[in-house]
């Protein structure tokens, strides 16, 4: 990956990571100067899913590469995915980047602990559909819940369908 894939984000950036810091994630104010963040050219995909971003811990040659500066934690933009974000979107992405980095302190050695959390809600479209929120309800599916979390899950089902049988039955009417 040559230089022209990579490169840090400006001070607009920085500047809203550090906000988001401020209002919702103090735990991390202990650190705010050493969270570096990366755009890069284009994303990843899996599944069809565009990855728009990833948060880890920041290894020692991160800081070695930067001239010594100390770096705890690293966020990586997709650059293509962040352009077509508007603004809030943009706000929100930083701040999920921002929910997985912790630092806690250990209660007995007093040693503060930086770590990557996973997500709190990990599931897929057809658990859901099944089994509802099983794994914090334990509601059975309401009618609308599939579709409030994927939108309208019917139609995109319906569209998918071959058009034979549904062309008979509009003929019927």
């Amino acid at each position: 990956m040559n230089m022209a894939e990579m490169w840090l984000a400006g001070a607009e950036v920085v500047d809203t990571m550090k906000d988001l810091i401020a209002k919702y994630h103090p735990h991390l104010a202990i650190c705010d100067d050493e969270i570096a963040v990366l755009f890069k050219e284009k994303g990843s995909e899996s599944g069809g899913v565009k990855k728009l971003g990833q948060s880890g811990k920041a290894g020692p040659l991160l800081s070695l590469l930067s001239g010594g500066k100390k770096w705890t934690f690293l966020i990586t933009l997709a650059a293509d995915g962040w352009q077509e974000l508007t603004a809030q979107q943009q706000v929100a992405l930083l701040d999920h980047q921002l929910c997985a980095l912790r630092a806690e302190e250990d209660a007995e050695t007093k040693v503060i602990k930086f770590f990557v959390a996973p997500p709190d809600v990990e599931f897929y479209k057809g658990e859901i559909e099944r089994h509802g929120m099983w794994r914090t309800s334990g509601a059975p599916p309401t009618a609308n819940l599939v579709s409030e979390l994927f939108g309208d899950v019917a139609n995109a089902t319906e569209a998918k369908k071959p058009s034979g049988k549904k062309k008979k039955a509009a003929d019927a009417e």
